[in-house]
Parts: C-alpha cells; structure tokens; sequence
C-alpha cells in the first residue's frame, strides 16, 4: 500500500467528524464565540503535534509516529460520542487535534520517497475528504441530529487506516539532525509560511460559521450540506492528479486569485444549486494552492517532516484566529462579514507571496527556481 492510501482513509476520518461540528456543539449550548474557541483549541493541538511530531519523524523515522497517531485518532473520534455539554466537546476536540496533528508530518516524509507525485498524494487525500463528508451526510439523513454514528464511523476509518500502515514498506525517513528551532528552513519556505497563514486565517472565518449559514440563511438540510461539502475535495480530486506538471509558484498564485473568487460568490448563492457551483470553484482554488504549497517545501526541504509539520503548524495558527475572529464577525448573526473579510485577506495574501518571493531571488539567486520540467 502506498501513503496514498493512507491519506485517503485518514482525510476520511478527520472529515467524517468534522463538518457537522458546529451544529453539534450549538446543540449542547454552545455561542457562536465559544464555537470558535472550540475550534481554535483543536486547531492549536493540531499545531503543538505537527511541529513536534514532524522534527521527530526526521530525526527517528516516522513509521511508530504515524501508527500510534492512527490508533490514538481512532480512541479520540470514539470519546465524542460521549460529549454532553461545550466542555466535554472542547476536551474531546482538543484530543482529536492532537492525535490529527501527529500523522500528516510522517505521512508527507513517506510520501516523498514513496509518491514523490505530491499532485497525486493530495489527491487521494481530497478524496477521502469526500468519503468523509459523503457518509456524514448519509448517516444525518437516516438520523437526523444524531452525530454518534458519524464520529463511530470516523474511528472505524482511523483503524482501517493504521491497518494499511501496518502493511506499508517505510523507506528514506529518518536520521536527519534537525535543530530545535530551525531558522534556515523557515526563511527558505516564508513566502508558502506568510501567504498561507494569511489566507487560511480569512478561510477559517468562514468555515466556523459556514454550516450555520447554509442552515439558518439558505434553508439546507444536513443531506444538502453533506453534499455540497462533498462536492468540494471530488474537485479537488480531479484537478490535483492534472497539475503536477506546473510550476509551484505558479499554482500558488492562481490558488490565491480562486480564493478570492469563491469567498465572493458565497455572498452571492442563494440556493443549493449555485453553493454547489462555488465549492466547485472552492475545490479548484484549494488543488492549486494546496498541491502548489507541497510541491514548493518538497523541492526545497530535505527535511520534509519537520517542513510539512511548520506547514501544518502554520495552517493551524490560522485555524486557531480565523475561527475566534470569524465567530465575533458573525455575532448577530452577520454571516456575510467574514466572507468579505476572507476574500481581502486573499488578495493580501498574493501581495505578500509576490513579495516574499522577490526578496528571496535577491537574497539568494536560484533559490526560487523549480525543475525545468515544470511549466
């Protein structure tokens, strides 16, 4: 088996109990602020854990790492069926978060010596997202308010996914010094550091109070909703397996002008037919930027692990403002704020990528260039 498939039953697990959060936590009385906190806490133990555990997946390998992370997500996607009030799902999301935190560092140093493709990598993982959100959505519609099911499927996909590891030759990983803090690979990757952090920080804006929007002010059901975030990483599939052969610098910037666009025509849909035209114009904005962020820290980083685990650090640091941020943006409620907020951070976003990357052809000439393979 190949990390292709393991990031495809992992994304599946991780999305299985993640798109109906926000309903489930405003069900135990949970605001909208404390719907952020809940979800800025997972996010900042998804920080700690990818930082942590990508250093150690260079340094001793990261076969152990990222078995225990699948056995460990599989226990904490359990103990949500036992939340009772926003305390106990607080808890329990920041356990889940740490154990989401610990796998994708150790898979992405896998992935580099077994995929090397990372278009195809992500792809897989976006469609496990699908599979993800697909029986979410299935398993709302046979019962309806009922998240047991959904966060008993999501453990099951975490065990399917340590027993493919279990059968997966591990080759290339480990034995890299790394020091603690590692400046020099910080600098060399800021331009894909900055600009994520920014974009994804308006993104997680939305995403805090996305569900609700779609429920109190569009009138969806949780079938339609489970579709239309179905909808979304099946795009993502299909483009991600076509532009590996692009320029990472490239499918960045188009990735951040896509964002744009989509976080636009959210304020714009007004019924379930045009939301599902915007996630397919959300799943062509993430393949780009997201395939393009990959490809950009595995053509310069030896260190894959620790690289891939500050990109998941980073990513979180954004999950952690974006949903505080969105959730008082949103106190009404004024769904439409934070989308608005989103696309400007967007366009900030591509002002910055623009000049990150110019200071680091004057600093370091070639540093930017990519395989002359790629177009």
């Amino acid at each position: 088996m190949l990390p292709r498939h393991i990031n495809f039953l992992g994304n599946a697990a991780v999305s299985a109990s993640l798109i109906f959060v926000p309903l489930w936590a405003t069900r135990f009385g949970a605001t909208t602020e404390q719907l952020g906190f809940i979800v800025a806490a997972y996010n900042a133990s998804v920080l700690v854990a990818s930082y942590v555990f990508g250093r150690a997946a260079d340094i001793h390998g990261s076969r152990r790492i990222l078995q225990v992370a699948l056995v460990l997500g599989a226990l904490a996607s359990f103990l949500q069926v036992f939340a009772g009030d926003p305390v106990t799902v607080l808890l329990t999301r920041m356990f889940l978060g740490f154990c989401v935190g610990m796998y994708p560092p150790a898979l992405l140093a896998y992935a580099r010596s077994a995929d090397r493709v990372m278009g195809t990598f992500a792809a897989w993982g976006s469609l496990g997202w699908a599979l993800g959100t697909l029986l979410a959505g299935v398993a709302d519609l046979l019962l309806p308010g009922n998240t047991g099911p959904i966060f008993v499927l999501s453990s099951v996909l975490f065990l399917a996914g340590f027993a493919v590891s279990a059968g997966a030759p591990f080759e290339g990983s480990g034995k890299i010094s790394v020091p603690l803090f590692p400046v020099d690979l910080i600098r060399r990757n800021l331009p894909i550091y900055l600009t994520m952090l920014i974009r994804h920080t308006g993104a997680n804006m939305v995403w805090v109070i996305f569900p609700l929007y779609l429920r109190d002010v569009l009138r969806l059901d949780g079938f339609q909703i489970g579709l239309a975030y179905t909808l979304n990483p099946v795009v993502q599939f299909l483009v991600m397996r076509k532009v590996d052969r692009f320029r990472s610098t490239h499918l960045v910037a188009v990735g951040l002008v896509a964002s744009c666009a989509t976080f636009v025509s959210f304020t714009l849909a007004r019924d379930f037919a045009q939301i599902l035209l915007t996630q397919i114009l959300l799943g062509v904005a993430w393949a780009t930027l997201y395939v393009g962020a990959l490809q950009f820290i595995i053509d310069r980083n030896r260190e894959t692990a620790t690289a891939g685990g500050i990109l998941s650090s980073v990513l979180s640091v954004s999950s952690i403002i974006g949903p505080i941020t969105g959730g008082i943006l949103a106190t009404g409620p004024d769904y439409l704020r934070p989308m608005y907020a989103a696309a400007v951070m967007c366009g900030v976003a591509l002002v910055t990528y623009w000049v990150q990357l110019r200071i680091i052809a004057r600093s370091a000439p070639g540093r930017e260039r990519e395989p002359a393979s790629r177009l």
